[in-house]
């Protein structure tokens, strides 16, 4: 009876020591900004990750286990976003969704490759946080492809023979869009004109408006945020200016918000469309608005598939060992997510299409959709 008594008190030891004993929550870190400048747009990725999260947890968890979510604000800041990777890495999360933007995804990419731990990220777009390392994986496709798709519809669509650019210096999300945009249109024939410069904090754009008045292009690029992208358009608007006016992925409804129908007639390049054919987004669309309303933002639909890109990872390696699971991630292959079928490359980014809208009617019309 001791020995029998002994050996039940050594396994029961054992199974208390192993991570991730059956029955017990899976931790799933969600890194975003909850504070600070990008606390507005990244509310949605919160959003969207928890309802994925309670579709899992309403299907039956992952592997018998449910997810939990635990939540880390990044304040807006790389050091606030390295400091919440380090919080997740300490309360051992399976893995990490987020963040929105890519100076933050960089910041924690580099934590979490370190500590091993499958990252995420929904919407950054620069190519620099994926080759981080192999645990670092989007769901959205990179600045250099957007950029590009963008220069040659401004060439061989709108028929755009001169382009401007205005750049926000301090994101290196604008500055690296622009640089693709003026480069590819150049080589595509196109005359550049000149490239306009603005910082974050910028208050008033008539000086730099004023310029690309007075070089008269046919479109202006301005791969900014909402809030700066929304001010400048006002204000071209205000002026006249004739030229086209394109944006990025930062782009879209939410420009309606700041500055209602003079965003109308903007073409921009993004990441999915909600009135997309696709039966997964179709669906998805019903399920997420009967409970949260319109979907405004593309981080939506983008921070779902990123959850359920790992939950389908976690199932194939039927574990959430870390290195199971970025293995099934990287071996992924015509997944079916909302934003379209999904296939990771050797980079571990998304090859996928990219949708061009345009702004009209108070909504976002479908122009193009270009194949990788």
């Amino acid at each position: 009876m001791r020995i029998r008594a002994l050996l039940l008190g050594l396994l029961a030891l054992a199974l208390s020591a192993l991570p991730g004993r059956a029955g017990e929550p899976v931790r799933l870190g969600v890194v975003a900004a909850r504070t600070g400048e990008a606390a507005i747009s990244n509310q949605a990725l919160f959003t969207a990750a928890h309802f994925a999260v309670d579709e899992l947890n309403a299907a039956g968890g992952l592997l018998g286990r449910p997810i939990d979510i635990l939540e880390y604000d990044n304040l807006s800041t790389p050091l606030g976003s390295h400091a919440a990777a380090q919080a997740a890495v300490a309360d051992q999360v399976a893995a990490v969704i987020g963040a929105s933007w890519s100076e933050h995804s960089q910041a924690m990419a580099t934590v979490l490759q370190a500590a091993c731990i499958p990252m995420i990220t929904p919407i950054s777009t620069n190519p620099k946080v994926t080759k981080t390392g192999d645990y670092i994986f989007r769901a959205c496709v990179t600045d250099p492809f957007q950029a590009k798709v963008m220069a040659r519809f401004a060439r061989d669509d709108l028929h755009a023979a001169s382009a401007v650019t205005l750049v926000n210096v301090s994101r290196a999300y604008s500055t690296d869009l622009a640089q693709v945009f003026e480069d590819t249109f150049a080589k595509l024939g196109g005359l550049f004109l000149g490239r306009g410069v603005y910082t974050l904090d910028t208050a008033n754009y008539g000086g730099i408006l004023a310029t690309v008045q007075a070089a008269d292009p046919d479109v202006l690029y301005v791969p900014g945020d909402y809030r700066d992208s929304s001010f400048i358009i006002k204000e071209a608007r205000d002026r006249g200016l004739r030229a086209t006016i394109l944006g990025a992925d930062a782009f879209g409804m939410r420009l309606y918000d700041y500055i209602g129908a003079e965003a109308e007639g903007c073409y921009y390049t993004t990441h999915w469309r909600r009135d997309s054919p696709l039966p997964a987004s179709r669906a998805f669309v019903a399920r997420y608005e009967a409970k949260h309303g319109e979907i405004r933002q593309t981080t939506i639909p983008l921070t779902y598939d990123a959850v359920m890109l790992w939950a389908d990872a976690v199932r194939r390696a039927g574990t959430i060992e870390p290195a199971a699971v970025r293995d099934a991630l990287a071996a992924t292959r015509g997944f079916p997510g909302v934003s379209g079928s999904i296939t990771f490359d050797a980079s571990r980014n998304p090859t996928k299409p990219m949708v061009i809208n345009k702004l009209e009617n108070l909504g976002a019309t479908l122009v193009r959709l270009v194949e990788p």
